[in-house]
């Protein structure tokens, strides 16, 4: 398989192992990444999530154009969409890092923006290049304007022009730029950092933090009351109580 998979103690990471092809991603590449991340979702061992790609060129340069989009296969219709491919909107209520090494273009990009936080090497390379091609960027467009802004997002969308670390980390697209050879051990840190949290505290904090961008203001506070009793009532606000009373780490369950 084209997709390597390994669980470290807590953390999950997943890899895109193409790197003759810049780890550009099939249809089966698709099923595998998404199945695996649905993966990081249901296994309570797992508390956080790191995504990356093999070799030192590339995150995933995106979609293979010739297998996912050839104009010669053939097509059956339409059929509803459904929420079981990460870029179709699948949802992982674990931390998600990308560890982003390299080209990190269209279908590549989407998968980077599934991630919660996005960690560059100072090769990296970003970009929306669909529309050179007559092709849509089609779940990014819809995520990119709530991480970058609606101007930025168009910048990148409407050209398909590539931008460096740098640039990313400007607008926003990124949260840190690294040397190229430390990306993967910085995510690892910063993975580790998370697992160190109470981690429903952590998961609940991603639900309210996703669905209350769509609230007003009175509903994500009625929200967050509703799930601040889930806290109360759980173990883990015990034990994180306790520790900080005892001025010690916490031990949270490994559920």
């Amino acid at each position: 398989m084209a997709v390597k998979f390994e669980r470290d103690g807590k953390v999950a990471i997943l890899t895109l192992d193409r790197p003759e092809k810049l780890n550009a991603m099939n249809m089966e590449m698709y099923g595998e990444i998404s199945e695996r991340l649905a993966e990081i979702d249901r296994d309570d061992r797992i508390w956080a999530g790191i995504v990356t790609g093999a070799g030192d060129r590339a995150f995933t340069a995106g979609a293979d154009l010739l297998t996912v989009h050839d104009p010669e296969q053939e097509r059956s219709g339409w059929s509803a969409v459904r929420a079981n491919r990460f870029d179709l909107g699948l949802e992982v209520q674990k931390p998600l890092i990308a560890a982003v090494n390299g080209y990190c273009l269209a279908g590549g990009l989407e998968l980077a923006l599934v991630c919660d936080i996005r960690i560059a090497s100072e090769r990296a390379q970003f970009g929306t290049p669909e529309v050179k091609w007559n092709i849509l960027h089609g779940y990014g467009a819809q995520l990119l304007p709530g991480i970058v802004g609606l101007s930025n997002a168009l910048n990148l969308l409407l050209t398909g022009r590539f931008i460096d670390a740098k640039e990313a980390h400007r607008i926003g697209l990124v949260q840190e730029v690294v040397p190229h050879e430390q990306v993967l051990a910085r995510s690892r840190e910063v993975a580790d950092e998370i697992c160190r949290n109470g981690p429903m505290a952590v998961r609940i904090t991603k639900e309210l933090v996703l669905r209350s961008r769509d609230m007003t203001l009175a509903d994500g506070v009625r929200y967050y009351q509703a799930l601040a009793r889930v806290i109360d009532a759980s173990e883990d606000l015990v034990e994180g109580t306790r520790a900080f009373a005892e001025r010690r780490d916490p031990v949270f369950k490994n559920r």
